[in-house]
């Protein structure tokens, strides 16, 4: 921001629906500009807890699709709902991480400001509820219009949870396959329970 000034990176990289499609790649760039300090530093430290457990568990590739998956239900939010505000910062993609890691494991305990453990369900529940309560009260002067990004974020996660496989990994899948007992000249099989 220093040599380039925060109005000129955010008139680039921010997105705007009135700017398509003359400034199409700020449909994915809208992720890399945040609008102040703090909002920076909390969706780093949020990726920095959870997000290397759920790559390391699903993959580079699939956390890397997950994530965009994530940003991108954050962008129809806004296009569908706010349509003449600028859209910038990850939070809505960072929220979704942030869920999919509860979902995924709801007992861990994470140490809130290093000192009290809290298990991370309620943390991310505690998130969910600061981040949409906030918004909706702001909303009624336009500040909480980016919050409904932050919402599309947090659907489009739960949207992936539930309909891939990537979300529960094996423990999903070995509860809808059983296992039959093996042909002695077969090799080891397994079919739906549905069968």
């Amino acid at each position: 921001f220093t040599l380039i000034g925060a109005t000129n990176m955010r008139a680039a990289l921010g997105f705007r629906l009135d700017e398509l499609p003359a400034q199409w790649w700020t449909v994915g760039t809208y992720l890399f500009v945040h609008g102040g300090f703090w909002t920076l530093v909390l969706n780093v430290y949020l990726l920095f807890v959870f997000g290397p457990r759920l790559e390391n568990a699903w993959g580079t590739r699939v956390f890397r699709n997950f994530y965009f998956w994530c940003g991108l239900g954050g962008w129809l939010a806004h296009v569908l709902l706010v349509r003449d505000a600028t859209l910038i910062g990850a939070t809505g993609a960072v929220l979704g991480v942030s869920m999919a890691y509860a979902l995924r494991w709801p007992e861990d305990e994470v140490y809130l400001f290093l000192t009290f453990p809290i298990p991370v369900r309620w943390l991310v529940a505690a998130l969910v509820a600061i981040t949409l309560g906030v918004g909706a009260m702001q909303s009624g002067d336009g500040g909480g219009l980016p919050y409904l990004a932050h919402a599309g974020g947090l659907a489009a996660a739960w949207l992936f949870w539930r309909t891939s496989t990537a979300g529960a990994g094996f423990d999903r899948l070995r509860q809808r396959v059983n296992s039959v007992p093996d042909l002695p000249d077969e090799p080891p099989r397994a079919v739906p329970r549905s069968m």
